[in-house]
């Protein structure tokens, strides 16, 4: 929330401290000095303690404010400030900048408050076999295996909720029923689940062809086979800005550390030289957004992947942006993958 409205100088009194709360609700005041500056904070039982001290309304707020209240910084996460709140049996927690300046005010009910709902469905791909991954997916299919003890998709359909996603359709292939069975209709989940088959594989976008009159927003399109901390909402904000593009691709930059030394050449003749240098390329996510009018350029029965659709928009003079996902993302497609998967869940990365 903003914070400013909380504030008051360290020569405040009590009663104008209670009449701030009184007037914002918040339970609490933030005393700062004049740039902004963090002195501390008077909670309403603070002001109440002092009352029953014997401190007249009149008083100045100095014994009532609690200096070393706890802060964070403005790279916290919701997720962390969440915890650091149950932890300590806070309900709000103030954010600072390196100065000491106060940047907002977090409070848990807010945190924890259900995003309103984003106007569009998410579709998620699950129709694929995980042959990378056999023998695991010999008898489960590649959504359903589980990280951290908990189903891939499930993972992905409860950070859809907590995003204001709660309309969600599934494609389906490959052991189709199993995936049905395990989700039902998503209530367990806090959202509502609908199922399309595919008669034979699609590819990554050739299915939203057998729901396009719900498409008619636009869809945020998601592969089952990510763990993300990606916020959908921002990336549908970023795409609403943009114009729209007809599709937004997330991306996730990817190092590769080439174990040489590597050479600048022109012609026969060396112009410089790098020792094992790290190399970053943006990747595709398996994460986008498309307009209908994107939508409308996928053929119909036909097997046809999210690149095959770059390129037809391209080839068409149509704009498709790049949206960086900053947060946690990984492509659990192949064992090695699947065994970090297991381990960043255990360390607690996806919280």
């Amino acid at each position: 929330m903003n914070a400013e409205d909380l504030f008051v100088g360290e020569g405040a009194t009590i009663r104008e401290a209670l009449e701030r709360i009184s007037k914002t609700g918040k339970g609490l005041v933030l005393v700062v000095d004049a740039q902004r500056r963090l002195l501390g904070i008077a909670t309403d039982g603070d002001l109440r303690k002092a009352i029953l001290r014997g401190a007249p309304l009149d008083a100045g707020l100095a014994a009532a404010i609690n200096r070393e209240p706890a802060v964070v910084r403005a790279a916290v996460t919701p997720a962390r400030a969440v915890a650091l709140m149950r932890e300590r049996s806070f309900r709000h927690l103030p954010v600072l900048d390196e100065a000491g300046r106060v940047l907002e005010l977090l409070l848990l009910d807010e945190l924890l408050a259900p995003p309103p709902p984003l106007k569009i469905p998410a579709v998620i791909m699950a129709g694929g076999e995980g042959k990378r991954l056999r023998p695991l997916t010999a008898e489960t299919p590649k959504p359903l295996l589980r990280v951290g003890g908990k189903p891939l998709i499930e993972i992905l359909i409860e950070h859809l909720r907590q995003c204001g996603l709660a309309e969600i359709i599934v494609t389906l292939h490959h052991k189709s029923q199993m995936i049905r069975d395990q989700l039902g209709d998503g209530a367990r989940l806090g959202v509502k689940l609908t199922y399309v088959e595919e008669s034979s594989p699609l590819g990554t976008m050739g299915a939203l062809t057998l729901v396009r009159e719900r498409l008619e927003p636009g869809a945020l399109v998601v592969n089952a086979d990510i763990l993300t901390k990606c916020d959908f909402r921002a990336m549908w904000t970023f795409h609403r800005r943009q114009g729209p593009p007809a599709m937004t691709v997330g991306v996730s930059l990817h190092q590769v550390e080439i174990p040489y030394g590597e050479f600048t050449l022109r012609d026969d003749r060396v112009l410089a030289v790098d020792e094992k240098p790290r190399k970053e390329y943006p990747i595709n996510t398996g994460i986008y957004i498309l307009e209908p009018s994107a939508i409308d350029l996928i053929p119909r029965g036909t097997y046809f992947d999210a690149t095959d659709l770059i390129h037809s928009l391209l080839g068409a003079g149509r704009s498709v942006a790049a949206y960086a996902i900053r947060e946690y993302w990984m492509d659990v497609g192949r064992h090695f993958d699947f065994e970090k998967a297991n381990r960043d869940v255990a360390e607690g990365l996806l919280e």
